[in-house]
Formats: C-alpha cells, sequence, structure tokens
C-alpha cells in the first residue's frame, strides 16, 4: 500500500544531527501507542533525556503526527505508532513500514524498534522481508517469538459457538483476529513462526525483555506468553545474537521497560 507522505513532512524537522538517536515504539494486541505512554514506560525514556514526538496515524492525506508540531533536531527522539491490532502480522508490518518511511525521510538515520508483545513479532517480520529502511535495534517486551498457547485457545474459541456469542454482545474482535491467532500459535513446522523463526534475520542490536515468571505472584506473572518464548535467543535464526533482561512482572508494560529501553540505547 503506497501512502502519501506530504502531510507529515509538515510536522517535522528536515534533517537530523548524526548524534540523535529515533525510536519507534509499536504496541502489542488490544493497544495502542498510548499503553507505552498510560504504562509510564514514556516517561521513564523522557527522564533518560528523550523527546516524545507524538503519535503516527494513518488517515486518507497519508502518515499524520499528533499532537502537531516540529520535532526536535537534535535531539532523541520517540514515536508511538498506531496499528490494526486484529489484523494479520503481514499486514500489520505492511503499515509498520509506512510508518517509518515517513519517519525516515525526515529523520535520516537508524532507527531503533521497540515492540511489546505479538508488535514484537509484527517488527521482526519487517526486519526479514523490508531492507529499505536501515533499523539498527530491536527490542522485544514479553513477545511470543515461539507462540502463545493463549493464542492457540483463542483461535480454538473462533471455532466454537463462544464466538458467535461474543458477536452477539457487541465484540467480534475475536473473530477478526482469527488468523493473527493462527499465526501466534507456538511453533512447530511447517506453520507461521516456525517459517519466520527460521529465516536470516539481520545483523543488529537485539535486546528481549523477559518476563521471569519465577514469582508465582499473580501480579508478577506472564499468563500470556512463556519466557522461553519471550527470549530471542530461543528463535532458531537468533541463537545467540540477543541480549536478556529478565524481571518479574506481569505481561504489560511498565516504567522499568522505558527504562531498560533507554539503558540499553544509550551503549549502541
Amino acid at each position: 500500500m503506497k501512502i502519501i507522505h506530504f502531510v507529515f513532512l509538515l510536522f517535522f524537522t528536515i534533517t537530523t544531527p548524526l548524534n540523535a538517536k529515533t525510536l519507534v515504539l509499536i504496541h502489542g494486541y488490544m493497544e495502542d501507542g498510548m499503553a507505552w505512554r498510560n504504562s509510564g514506560a514514556s516517561i521513564a525514556l523522557q527522564q533518560n533525556h528523550w523527546i516524545d514526538g507524538g503519535t503516527l496515524r494513518i488517515n486518507q492525506y497519508g502518515v499524520v503526527k499528533y499532537p502537531a508540531g516540529f520535532t526536535p533536531k537534535n535531539r532523541d527522539v520517540f514515536y508511538t505508532v498506531e496499528l490494526p491490532w486484529t489484523k494479520p502480522i503481514e499486514v500489520q508490518s505492511q503499515l509498520l513500514l509506512n510508518y517509518l518511511q515517513a519517519i525516515y525521510s525526515v529523520r535520516q538515520e537508524n532507527l531503533a524498534l521497540a515492540a511489546h508483545s505479538n508488535g514484537g513479532v509484527v517488527a521482526r517480520y519487517f526486519l526479514v522481508n523490508n531492507r529499505s529502511i536501515p533499523v539498527n535495534a530491536l527490542i522485544t517486551v514479553a513477545s511470543p517469538h515461539l507462540g502463545s498457547s493463549l493464542a492457540k485457545y483463542a483461535y480454538l474459541m473462533t471455532k466454537t459457538p463462544a464466538d458467535d456469542m461474543a458477536k452477539v454482545a457487541g465484540n467480534d474482535a475475536i473473530k477478526k483476529s482469527k488468523r493473527l491467532f493462527a499465526e501466534l500459535k507456538p511453533e512447530k513446522p511447517i506453520n507461521f513462526l516456525y517459517r519466520l523463526n527460521h529465516q536470516m534475520h539481520p545483523n543488529i542490536h537485539y535486546l528481549s525483555i523477559v518476563r521471569s515468571n519465577h514469582k508465582k505472584t499473580p501480579s508478577k506473572f506472564d499468563y500470556v506468553v512463556s519466557s522461553d518464548s519471550q527470549n530471542m535467543n530461543h528463535i532458531y535464526a537468533l541463537r545467540g545474537r540477543s541480549a536478556v533482561f529478565a524481571n518479574n512482572q506481569a505481561h504489560g508494560l511498565s516504567a522499568l521497560d522505558g527504562w531498560l529501553i533507554a539503558q540499553f540505547l544509550r551503549n549502541i
């Protein structure tokens, strides 16, 4: 899908010095860009001298930034993007490409990607299929790189009357997510994640932020994705290439995630 960038250009500076960094924050399922702000992750980034560049959305005019305004050209800047979270990985990845093209056209530097939950799979799909935008780092937070049993059960639910009941109740997200759930089922030959995980990945910096699940306290346990699935070193094509930080907390984003992202990017 071709996206026109002229609206986006109105709100950004044209050049960026080489010592500035650009970070794109990608949300997960049943989230939007505000998840990074509401969780405190963006505040942690700002405390580490990052500037909030706003949220990018796509409308009939192209890629648009909210709120409108100029982005400092000599500062580290992060942006959030809006993806249709019920859509398949490939569709979300294509829209991500449109966002990154728009950002790169004005920042003109390597981009870093940080993604939560299934957003990490979207980001990896982009990386192995699109080499036109220079990316030098991928950070994933609680992402189902080897799949999620919860996605498997959700997929099975789309085949039962329970899905029809949800639609009657006004919530057809499960039905709309059927293909996405199929793609996020645990890896096995020759399903979607198996094929993705065996493709060549670019030689960039990787960080896996993993929910360790050592503590059994419900508020500190990730019931959505297992710890093993969150570690990119367990991906066939990335074995031994990812730094890892494990923490005891639930699946959702937190201020600690923002702090870890800032520290990692400071050293690359």
